[in-house]
């Protein structure tokens, strides 16, 4: 049996409840899916388990918190699920569960390192309709079901005077307009929330810490991408705080974003301090070159109140090169 989606989940946790509630509500759209609790039958369970993810279209990926802390064992099968359908190149969507938080590329097994930058959208419990209304939008299965659909030409009408029925049904229980706008917003500034605070957390992957920037400096100052990189996320967090501010009673913050955007403005300023002093120590030793340089890195960290200082290095420098 071919199979449109292949829900992929940890049984144990919140996403063995939720990968059951996905498998119902696409069902009852007109999806054939995939969940092991149900369709695994006699004989060899990996077979079973490739053949589905080879035949299906859509790779769901239920993300609880917990869910990938097994994934470092090479036999683990959510792991395999995973490894199997990026090689397969299925359309990869993760679900993530309230106080779920994705991991680092490098705290990731190998394989999975690039899962970090895979579409995920948020499960929310109390927007649930807008939660899965989004994900089913980003199904590539969504298209075939549709021309199933229209195949189906035998049951047109009896499918429209049910459609009227309904139609004439939701129309005297219809919600007010404001209140489901409401809940697909809230729902998707949840999900802009998260994408930003994982996105600054992939930015900021592998920077060193301020007291091994001061050790071992000369190491550090060529990499632009690090410095490029911390101010991304800074603006990241930004954006996350706003949201979180606008939407208090919607978005849950299992991040604490406002303590890590303070690390990272400490770092940065730990950062500029040091290539300012460097700066200052080139230019009386007659090394303008090498200070050139480290004023390009500071300019990317610079925040806008600093650019007087650095207009007065460049001058500094112009002039002694002079």
């Amino acid at each position: 049996m071919a199979y449109d989606i292949f829900i992929s989940y940890r049984r144990k946790g919140a996403g063995a409840g939720v990968a059951g509630e996905l498998q119902a509500k696409l069902e009852n759209r007109g999806y054939k899916v995939f969940l092991d609790v149900d369709e695994i039958s006699s004989g060899a369970f990996p077979e079973q388990i490739d053949l589905a993810i080879e035949g299906c279209k859509d790779f769901l990926l239920v993300l609880a918190p917990g869910t990938l802390d097994h994934c470092v064992d090479e036999n683990d099968w959510v792991r395999r699920e995973i490894i199997k359908a990026e090689s397969m190149g299925k359309n990869f969507i993760g679900v993530m569960l309230p106080g779920f938080v994705m991991p680092a590329p490098n705290d990731l097994p190998e394989p999975l390192q690039n899962l970090p930058t895979k579409q995920v959208f948020l499960w929310s419990h109390e927007y649930r309709t807008a939660s899965f209304e989004k994900i089913e939008d980003n199904l590539f299965s969504s298209k075939d079901k549709k021309q199933r659909n229209r195949k189906k030409t035998f049951i047109i009408l009896p499918a429209m005077l049910t459609m009227i029925t309904i139609g004439i049904f939701l129309l005297v229980r219809e919600p007010k307009a404001g209140q489901v706008t409401n809940a697909e917003t809230f729902n998707q500034e949840a999900i802009a929330f998260n994408s930003h605070v994982n996105k600054a957390k992939l930015y900021t992957n592998g920077l060193p810490t301020s007291s091994e920037f001061e050790e071992n400096f000369l190491s550090f100052i060529d990499k632009e991408e690090d410095f490029q990189g911390l101010i991304i996320a800074i603006a990241e967090y930004d954006s996350a705080i706003m949201l979180k501010n606008d939407y208090p009673d919607h978005i849950v913050d299992s991040y604490n974003v406002e303590n890590q955007q303070k690390a990272l403005l400490s770092l940065r300023l730990a950062y500029m301090q040091r290539i300012i002093n460097d700066i200052d120590d080139l230019i009386r030793e007659g090394g303008e070159k090498f200070a050139i340089q480290d004023l390009e890195i500071a300019k990317i960290l610079a925040l806008p109140d600093e650019k007087h200082l650095l207009d007065s290095l460049d001058k500094l420098i112009s002039n002694s090169l002079d």
